[in-house]
């Protein structure tokens, strides 16, 4: 099967790739940058140069692929972020999932859509894909996006699928970030940390799409995250005691807010306990690391080798 990825040179994306070539299928990935087709060619993928925010650079170079899928995301990095600029990523969101679903439904193949979860409760409810999407903090950036999946969803025949993956964690992306700030005691845990947010190894959510791509559940949403459920504090305090340092201090939410403001605050205390049953029915896909000690303890092996 050809299948076609937009923001696969990423980090979600140098796992998923591999996957799908193991699995013989014929993988093309769209780069804005023409230095990363060499390493594309060494795994056996193939590349395009250009950008999902102008498909023209790109179309007339596509042989028409039998399933697309998006998992690009404008760039993030912690701080604070101004107004205009929050402005600026809800609309590169919005442009980077309508493109993609006009690219997909003019060919007519099936594609994969990927939006964090984004619930919230203070009663520790669960969440499952039923629930209607919240949007707070930094998830608010797609929040022009979801009258788009409705629609897109609700096509006669419909093609869409959407990922709402938890926190993804792995030796690498975002959370190399946390990592080397955790070396140098500079991470710092906001409030009491009692929050849970939803964790998933990028191992397991790289073979959650390949599973999606072999048996196409077009029109349903999933939740992608381990079976453990576990709060900010518990997960920082395991992620210390594998790399044997102390625990990371807390800060009070407010100074929190003073130092990376309240956007990202949001973001980070959100309580979100949220079910994967959907995902292991129609996928039967079961997560390698069930729980973020299995994950952690893997992952913080493969940072200390490297």
């Amino acid at each position: 099967m050809r299948v076609f990825i937009v923001g696969g040179t990423g980090f979600l994306g140098s796992h998923l790739v591999p996957r799908l070539i193991q699995k013989n299928h014929h993988v093309t990935v769209l780069t804005r940058d023409k230095t990363r087709i060499p390493t594309l060619k060494q795994v056996g993928a193939a590349g395009i140069v250009g950008d999902i925010l102008d498909p023209d650079s790109f179309v007339s170079h596509l042989v028409a692929p039998d399933f697309i899928i998006n998992i690009a995301m404008p760039p993030v990095r912690p701080g604070r972020i101004s107004k205009r600029r929050f402005i600026r990523l809800r609309g590169e969101t919005t442009l980077y999932i309508s493109h993609t679903i006009q690219l997909a439904e003019k060919i007519g193949c099936p594609y994969i859509l990927t939006l964090g979860t984004s619930f919230h409760s203070d009663t520790g409810r669960v969440f499952t894909e039923a629930d209607p999407i919240q949007r707070f903090g930094m998830t608010k950036i797609g929040e022009q996006v979801d009258e788009l999946i409705d629609k897109a969803l609700g096509n006669d025949p419909p093609r869409c699928i959407v990922f709402m993956p938890g926190q993804i964690y792995g030796p690498g992306g975002l959370f190399l970030m946390m990592y080397e700030w955790m070396k140098k005691g500079r991470f710092r845990i906001a409030g009491k940390g009692d929050n849970i947010i939803p964790r998933i190894h990028v191992e397991d959510l790289a073979d959650a799409y390949v599973k999606a791509v072999e048996k196409r559940p077009c029109g349903e949403r999933f939740i992608l995250a381990d079976d453990t459920p576990c709060t900010m504090r518990e997960f920082t305090e395991y992620m210390a005691e594998c790399m044997q340092i102390p625990t990371p201090k807390s800060i009070p939410r407010q100074l929190m807010r003073i130092i990376i403001g309240r956007l990202l605050v949001e973001t980070i205390t959100m309580n979100c306990r949220v079910s994967n049953a959907k995902a292991k029915r129609v996928l039967e896909w079961q997560p390698e690391y069930p729980s973020y000690r299995d994950g952690l303890k893997r992952t913080m092996g493969e940072l200390r080798d490297s």
